[in-house]
C-alpha cells in the first residue's frame, strides 16, 4: 500500500484553486499577445480578449487571498490540470464568438486549439489574420503547456526522473519540479519556434503563414491558414512544416540532453529511434497499400499524411475520406500510438507502446522456455509503470468504443466513425470529413469530451471526477503522505 500512500489524502480545494489562480495569472500575461494583434486589426475580438484577460486576472487576484501549498499530492496537481484545460479552452471561445461563431463551434474551436488537436467546424476562408493567429497561439501555448505539465507530474522519481534530466531534489515537489524544468523546455520550445519560423519564411511562405505554421506545427496541432489545410502550399514550404511536427513528437528532454553531452551516446534515444522506424514503416506500408488499390497518391501527400498521423500534427495535403479502408485503418494505428512522452504529440506514446511490447515479448518467451529458464531483464521492469500503461489502454479502447458507438447510432459510417473518435482522442485533428458545421451537437460535444481526455491522459480527468478523491481526510500543514 506504500506507493498509494499520496492517494490516501483527500484535495484539498484551496491548494487547488491557489495552483489554478497561478496558471490564470500566466494565461492573462500570455492572452496579452493575440489581444495586441486584434486591437489592430478587429475591435469585436480586441474587446472579447479584455474580457478574458479581466477575467483571469481577477481570478489570479482572488488566488492570492489562498495561502502556498507546502507540498502537492499527485491528485491535486493532476485536478489542476484538468480544470485549466476545461476552464480555459472555455473562456478563450469567447473571442471567437465575437466573430459571430456559435458558442457550440467557438468552443469545439478554442478545445480544439488548446489540446493541439487541429480539428475544426469553421470555414476559414476569409478569416482574418488576428484571427487566424489567435487560434494557433491556442495551440502553440497548449503545446508547451503539455510538455512542462507532463514532465513534472506524470513522470516519477527514480531512474526515470533521472534518465529525463531531473535531479532527485526536483521530482520531490511537483511544483518545484515543474519550475526547475520549465525554463530548459521554454528555452529550447522558442530556439524551435524562431528556427522554424524563419525556414518557413525563407521557403517562401509569407510572414503570417510562417508564424501560425510553425507553431501549428511544432505544437503538433494543425491549424493551417487555409480550408484545405497544406493542400496548395509550395514543396519546401510542406518539408519545413513536416520537419517541424517530427521535431514536435521528439521527447524534449533529447533536446536539452544533446546540448550537454558530447561524443557517443548523445542521441541515444529508444523512443527517436521507434518514431524514426514507425514513420519510415508506416509510409512503405501507405505505399504498398496505395498501389494495391490503383490509388496515385503524390509523394508528397503520402508522407504529410503519415508524418500527420504519426506525430498527431493534423495537416492534410490530401482528401482523407477518398482513401481506401485499408489505408485509413493505418491511420488510425498511427494516430493512436502518437508520439513521444514529454514531446507536444499526443496519442498512446511511444514509451508505453515500446513497454507494452516489451510485456507481450517476455510473456511470448515464457510460454516457449522451460520453467526454470529466467527471463532476463523481468525483474527490472518496474511494476507501476507497466500499471499505468495497461490502464490507459484500457480507457484509450473504452472511450474509443463508447464514442464510436455513438457516432454509428446517429448514421455515419462505421470505418469514418472510428477515425474521427481516435483522431480526437489522440489529439490528431485528421478528418474524414465528418466533423464540420453541420455536425449535431452532441456529437460535437463528444469530440470536445475526447479532445480534452486525450490532452490530459484521461486519468486527471478521472481523478477530477471521482468522488474517493474529494471527500475523505485531507493532509494537514506540515503532514506528510
Amino acid at each position: 500500500m506504500a506507493k498509494y500512500s499520496a492517494m490516501q489524502f483527500a484535495v484539498r480545494p484551496t491548494v487547488v484553486g491557489r495552483l489554478l489562480s497561478d496558471m490564470y495569472g500566466i494565461l492573462a500575461l500570455l492572452t496579452l499577445v493575440p489581444a495586441g494583434l486584434a486591437w489592430v486589426t478587429d475591435s469585436a475580438a480586441a474587446k472579447a480578449y479584455s474580457g478574458v484577460i479581466a477575467s483571469l486576472a481577477l481570478c489570479w487576484l482572488g488566488g492570492r487571498l489562498l495561502a502556498p501549498p507546502d507540498r502537492v499530492q499527485k491528485n491535486e496537481a493532476l485536478a489542476m490540470v484538468a480544470l485549466l484545460f476545461i476552464t480555459s479552452s472555455l473562456l478563450l471561445c469567447l473571442p471567437l464568438m465575437s466573430y459571430g461563431i456559435p458558442f457550440m463551434d467557438a468552443w469545439f474551436e478554442s478545445v480544439s486549439g488548446v489540446t493541439t488537436t487541429g480539428l475544426s467546424t469553421l470555414d476559414i476562408a476569409e478569416a482574418s489574420p488576428a484571427f487566424l493567429f489567435g487560434r494557433a497561439w491556442m495551440q502553440w501555448l497548449g503545446g508547451i503547456g503539455v510538455v512542462v505539465l507532463a514532465l513534472a507530474i506524470f513522470v516519477r522519481p527514480g531512474v526515470t526522473a533521472n534518465r529525463l534530466g531531473f535531479s532527485d531534489r526536483e521530482m520531490d515537489d511537483v511544483v518545484g519540479g515543474t519550475r526547475a524544468h520549465a525554463r530548459r523546455v521554454i528555452i529550447i520550445y522558442l530556439l524551435l519556434t524562431a528556427l522554424g519560423i524563419t525556414a518557413l519564411y525563407f521557403s517562401g511562405a509569407s510572414l503570417l503563414d510562417a508564424v501560425v505554421h510553425c507553431m501549428a506545427a511544432l505544437s503538433t496541432g494543425g491549424f493551417a491558414n487555409y480550408p484545405n489545410s497544406l493542400a496548395d502550399v509550395n514543396a519546401a514550404h510542406l518539408w519545413v512544416v513536416n520537419l517541424l511536427c517530427v521535431a514536435g513528437a521528439i521527447s524534449f528532454h533529447l533536446y536539452y540532453r544533446s546540448l550537454l553531452r558530447s561524443g557517443r551516446g548523445k542521441f541515444i534515444d529508444n523512443q527517436l529511434y521507434t518514431l524514426l522506424a514507425t514513420l519510415a514503416a508506416g509510409i512503405g506500408l501507405m505505399w504498398v497499400l496505395a498501389t494495391l488499390a490503383g490509388l496515385e497518391l503524390p509523394a508528397r501527400d503520402l508522407l504529410t499524411t503519415v508524418v500527420s498521423a504519426q506525430t498527431t500534427a493534423g495537416f492534410s495535403s490530401t482528401e482523407i475520406g477518398a482513401l481506401p479502408s485499408s489505408m485509413i485503418l493505418l491511420l488510425c494505428v498511427l494516430m493512436a500510438i502518437g508520439g513521444g512522452a514529454g514531446s507536444t504529440a499526443g496519442g498512446f506514446k511511444l514509451d508505453r507502446a515500446l513497454l507494452l511490447f516489451q510485456i507481450a515479448h517476455r510473456s511470448l518467451l515464457r510460454s516457449t522456455l522451460s520453467e526454470h529458464v529466467h527471463v532476463r531483464g523481468a525483474k527490472h521492469q518496474e511494476g507501476s509503470r507497466m500499471e499505468e500503461a495497461l490502464s490507459l489502454l484500457v480507457w484509450f479502447l473504452a472511450i474509443v468504443l463508447l464514442s464510436w458507438l455513438v457516432f454509428v447510432a446517429y448514421g455515419f459510417p462505421p470505418l469514418q466513425s472510428l477515425f474521427e473518435v481516435v483522431s480526437a482522442l489522440a489529439t490528431v485533428g485528421l478528418s474524414s470529413g465528418i466533423t464540420n458545421a453541420e455536425l449535431p451537437a452532441e456529437l460535437k460535444l463528444v469530440l470536445c469530451t475526447n479532445m480534452l481526455l486525450g490532452r490530459v491522459e484521461i486519468i486527471a480527468v478521472l481523478v477530477l471526477l471521482a468522488p474517493r478523491n474529494w471527500i475523505g481526510r485531507r493532509r494537514g500543514s506540515g503532514e506528510k503522505p
